[in-house]
């Protein structure tokens, strides 16, 4: 991020030379090789936005590029230096998440169009680079056409708009580049095409209007318009046949200084000193009482949620993933899974899917990041369900139940910071949205089956966990959240279990009887996000992400450590044999299960689907 006052697109293919982007003298990568690709406004939006996920990678020994956009400089004086000073401190930074001396190889990298970049590798770990384009920063008044250089690129459909880059002090690269937005794009997608990157991590392209600050974009334009840069060249990179998978992940920024304090205190340490390594560098990112808060806390702005397997009529279990504008999927046939196979929706979708099994068979659901609406496929297809509020990118990603005689109720936050529902009729028609209420509600539902057959919904704000039953909406015990609930049926009524903000403790409350338990708090996973719960050997079983970004579950009272990759949030299911199956989706894009047969039994080894 950047110190500053408040104040798509015709592209092109063109063919261009670019040396390659990882160790040069490295063979060429893999087509399956993990590699990690953020891009970024500033040299500070990935330590306070995307992390531990970007310390995770690092740590991971994967293939690992940052591109950083703009030069940073703002409005002082000696931009050149200054831009510098900010360019060792992520050098700093990303040697110190690494664990190994701040020594770095410059070079000049030569980009589409004969632009060219600056381009360090980190000597002990030479797989891991940044890139800095050294575009100019929003509000520097000096670059061509003045303040909003990113902004005008991006409106510029025509080429007409072109700015220089700068040249920091001391830096690899003695002349300036001159970028329009159409050749950004090429440069980013070139540099996609040389990398190969399995993950893509942007800024948040599409920031809720809640956030009142920085207006009419409700968040810093840089952030926006590098996420929309980097959203556009890889809609690009992906038309080219032989490319792998690329999973995107989008990060909330400035906003989520207002949202629950989501790590634990632990990883909170971890963050901040990560950063402060960089604030040794810049003399600006000192000031606001944000500072502190921004690394508390890591926030997707889809994220992918824990509802996205299913068990189908069969018993067998199935998996979703949203890779770019496609859905894909997974079945799993006794001990084995097999993709099923990619199936195209009717327009691109959020990461967050939910799955439940109704009238027209296994049902995936999930929110278009197009036109906002929601859309469900079963075995009829694909079928828009509108929205509770038609243009509005405060509506969420869905939570669906099962009525008990197999109708379908899809649950969403609205556009007025409440919950509304549109469920199916008795042939398996989706009827009109009706709100239920509530205010202040964040993007996470976790809807179950209820006592009288009908499904009932547990939410939360960023104050208390919030329950409706039907159209009423119950007192629930209080426990400040710190994430999205997650509830669960058992023989033993129905539990719901909280991470509870700032201390990395879980609370888990039960229902028994039509009463409510006091709320039992306990430790939690010790890794940020969203749990998985699910009824296994006669009790809740919560699997949630460890502090060193593994899997771990609690079974018994206590976590256990499983391991694997999650690139995210991991889900549980219980198959068709009444075992516990993890699972994730991983760097790759693939899908990993692991399974446990019995309380007192072990997982099996991660294995990948096929």
């Amino acid at each position: 991020m950047t110190r500053t006052r408040p104040f798509a697109l015709l592209v092109a293919m063109v063919p261009a030379v670019l040396v390659a982007c990882g160790d040069p003298t490295a063979p060429p990568a893999a087509i399956d090789e993990v590699a990690h690709l953020q891009v970024v406004a500033h040299h500070d939006d990935d330590l306070l936005f995307m992390n531990p996920d970007v310390r995770d990678a690092v740590r991971a020994g994967n293939r690992l590029m940052t591109v950083f956009l703009t030069a940073g400089e703002a409005e002082e004086p000696d931009a050149n230096g200054y831009s510098a000073s900010r360019q060792a401190g992520a050098r700093a930074a990303y040697a110190n998440m690494a664990g190994v001396p701040d020594e770095w190889e410059g070079a000049t990298l030569p980009l589409a169009d004969g632009r060219t970049a600056e381009r360090y590798a980190l000597k002990a770990r030479p797989r891991v680079s940044l890139v800095f384009l050294n575009l100019p920063e929003d509000a520097d008044a000096r670059a061509n056409g003045g303040r909003g250089a990113l902004r005008r690129l991006w409106e510029d459909r025509r080429g007409w708009y072109a700015v220089d880059s700068l040249l920091p002090t001391g830096g690899q690269v003695t002349t300036p580049s001159r970028y329009t937005g159409n050749g950004l794009i090429r440069v980013l997608a070139r540099l996609m095409a040389e990398f190969r990157p399995t993950v893509l991590r942007t800024q948040d392209s599409d920031p809720d209007p809640d956030y009142p600050f920085w207006q009419p974009w409700h968040d810093h334009p840089d952030h926006v318009m590098s996420a929309r840069f980097a959203e556009a060249a890889a809609r690009v990179y992906r038309r080219s046949p032989g490319r792998p998978s690329l999973t995107q992940l989008g990060y909330r920024d400035y906003n989520i200084e207002s949202a629950p304090v989501n790590l634990s205190p632990e990883q909170q340490n971890d963050k901040i000193g990560h950063f402060a390594v960089y604030q040794r560098h810049d003399k600006l990112a000192n000031g606001p009482t944000a500072y502190d808060r921004w690394p508390r806390r890591m926030y997707y702005r889809w994220d992918r949620g824990t509802s996205w397997v299913g068990r189908g009529p069969d018993g067998g279990l199935h998996a979703f993933a949203v890779q770019g504008r496609q859905v894909v999927g997974w079945r799993q046939t006794g001990d084995r899974w097999e993709g099923t196979g990619p199936d195209r929706p009717d327009g691109p979708l959020a990461a967050g899917l939910a799955v439940g099994a109704g009238r027209g068979g296994l049902t995936v659901c999930g929110r278009r990041l197009d036109n906002r609406e929601l859309t469900c496929r079963d075995d009829r297809g694909w079928t828009g369900l509108g929205s509770p509020d038609p243009g509005d990118n405060r509506v969420g990603t869905p939570a669906v139940a099962p009525y008990r005689d197999g109708r379908l109720a899809v649950f969403v936050r609205d556009g007025r910071g409440g919950v509304s529902r549109v469920e199916q009729d008795g042939d398996g028609r989706w009827g009109a949205w009706t709100r239920l209420g509530g205010a202040d509600v964040q993007d996470g539902l976790s809807a179950v089956p209820g006592a009288d057959g009908a499904p009932e919904v547990f939410g939360w704000t960023t104050k208390a966990v919030v329950h409706w039953a039907g159209d009423w909406q119950p007192s629930f015990p209080a426990v400040p959240p710190g994430g999205p609930p997650v509830a669960v049926g058992g023989p033993a009524g129905t539990t719901v279990v909280v991470p509870v903000a700032d201390t990395g403790e879980l609370a888990r409350v039960t229902r028994s009887g039509g009463t409510w338990s006091g709320p039992v708090r306990g430790p939690g996973p010790g890794g940020p996000g969203a749990l998985a719960a699910v009824s296994a050997f006669g009790q809740p079983v919560v699997v949630g992400r460890g502090a060193d970004g593994g899997v771990t579950t609690d079974t018994t009272g206590s976590w256990t450590a499983v391991g694997g990759r999650p690139l995210d949030y991991p889900a549980a299911a219980v198959d068709g044999e009444d075992r516990l199956v993890a699972l994730y989706i991983g760097p790759d894009g693939g899908l990993h299960t692991a399974t446990r047969t019995g309380l007192g039994g072990s997982f099996t080894p991660w294995q990948p689907a096929g």
